[in-house]
């Protein structure tokens, strides 16, 4: 899309958005000097905005083709994947450890 179409876009919502703006600030009884200030920043920064898309268009984006990748570039070493090493002792099983406090322990009461 071209520069000046994406500009002329902007500037058009942008107007249409002010009428909106200064609705609102109306209806809600903004004094006449507020609107003057408001509309002044609004039309100083949607001026700015389309200079800026316009500038940038002078700058295209550079593309440039990548090389094709070789099959070879992404073997992984096996230093990298080789697994842990076993645990010397196995760790008691969970359901040992619960089960066991569960178990019923004979109580003296005398």
């Amino acid at each position: 899309m071209s520069p000046v179409v994406v500009a002329g876009n902007t500037a058009g919502v942008g107007f249409v958005a002010f009428i909106f703006v200064m609705l609102v600030l109306v209806l809600n009884g903004v004094v006449g000097s507020n609107i003057v200030g408001v509309t002044f920043f609004y039309f100083l920064f949607l001026f700015l905005l389309c200079f800026m898309f316009l500038r940038q268009s002078r700058y295209p984006a550079s593309f440039e083709p990548q090389p094709a990748v070789e099959s070879g570039q992404f073997y992984a070493k096996p230093v990298t994947t080789a697994q842990l090493p076993e645990a010397m002792d196995t760790p008691a099983s969970v359901t040992e450890h619960t089960t066991r406090t569960l178990d019923q322990v004979r109580v003296d009461r005398s």
